[in-house]
């Protein structure tokens, strides 16, 4: 009997053992950049969040247990993108470089592969519309072909909405359930109605430091983009004041991500402020070409956009009493959630 007892709490034993590591996400890599450092996943759904994946000798290995398929960026320090697919069990390999990456496993990533490959070497843009739609409707069941049409068609200046509801329409039906058909969805909404954006979209940068910044990994936490520019002094008045003011307010509840139009980096870091868990600096020195700029049709600065942690937009152009105001009513919203 009590042989029989130890036999079934080891078969316990190895079931549990099993079970948890069967819920594990494996990513592993060997980058042809033997000198790359540090590369990071970037998360954006449900809750944003920047993990460092630190890489030694070209190569590394990164875990996580995700609840669902979740779709990350691993970006490197180059601002290059790759897309990966997780989930429950699931094992990827990452080999070569992010300009040319070969990334094979579980999933839609070995999808995704074969739409880098089909693409690679098609110049002209004509035959490269075609061919991803193509690629798109000859995948319909993987969510590889979901992030592909917001990545070609949504994030783009003059989406063609009637084409993208087309290509939305024909996925399958558990393609459709994913988090990015959602941002597929809201932007086709948004452009029938002629309506601004209720979301900012998907965008990566870093800080002075080379890293790079996400919305927040904490829960309720609200962030003010503010843009701004060392040749407009309306603006940098305003950045100052604004400075002052997240003193008054929660640091767990409050920051300042800045986004500077400006294309001279020396005269961006020279007006820089310094930096703290609610201040962060960022510029891409694309000016108004920057991503959120073009997306939110941004034609005039000072201006600035209060976002929640998962990038909902709940006000526009707050200063002085009026943000304070909005921040502290917020704030005690959530103490009686």
């Amino acid at each position: 009997m009590k042989g029989l007892v130890k036999l079934i709490s080891v078969c316990l034993l190895i079931s549990i053992v099993s079970c948890k590591g069967n819920n594990e996400f494996t990513l592993s890599g060997e980058l042809n950049n033997k000198k790359e450092k540090s590369i990071y996943a970037i998360y954006d759904d449900p809750i944003a969040k920047v993990d460092t994946i630190s890489v030694i000798d070209g190569e590394f290995e990164y875990k996580f247990n995700p609840d669902t398929i979740t779709i990350l960026r691993l970006i490197n320090d180059s601002g290059i993108v790759v897309p990966i697919f997780a989930d429950k069990g699931w094992e990827v390999k990452f080999k070569g470089s992010f300009a040319n990456p070969n990334i094979t496993g579980n999933g839609p990533n070995n999808d995704m592969q074969k739409f880098r490959n089909t693409i690679k070497n098609i110049s002209d843009s004509v035959s490269l519309h075609n061919t991803i739609k193509t690629f798109i409707m000859g995948n319909r069941q993987s969510y590889a072909s979901a992030y592909i049409i917001n990545d070609f068609f949504i994030q783009h200046d003059n989406p063609e909405i009637e084409e993208i509801e087309a290509l939305t329409t024909q996925l399958d039906g558990h393609v459709k359930d994913c988090r990015i058909i959602d941002v597929i969805q809201r932007s086709i909404s948004e452009n029938k109605n002629k309506t601004k954006s209720e979301y900012i979209n998907y965008f990566s940068s870093k800080d002075r430091n080379g890293k790079y910044v996400s919305w927040s990994s904490k829960n309720e936490c609200y962030t003010l983009v503010n843009f701004w520019a060392s040749w407009n002094e309306n603006s940098k008045r305003l950045r100052d004041s604004l400075y002052k003011q997240t003193k008054l307010l929660p640091k767990d509840k409050f920051r300042v991500l800045n986004i500077s139009l400006d294309f001279d980096k020396k005269e961006w870091n020279k007006l820089c402020k310094k930096e703290n868990e609610q201040w962060i600096e960022t510029c891409d020195f694309k000016g108004w070409k920057n991503q959120v700029v073009e997306q939110m049709k941004i034609a005039d600065i000072p201006y600035n956009i209060l976002v929640t942690n998962n990038r909902k937009i709940i006000g526009i152009s707050l200063f002085g009493d009026e943000l304070i105001d909005k921040l502290k009513t917020l704030v005690e919203k959530d103490k009686d959630k």
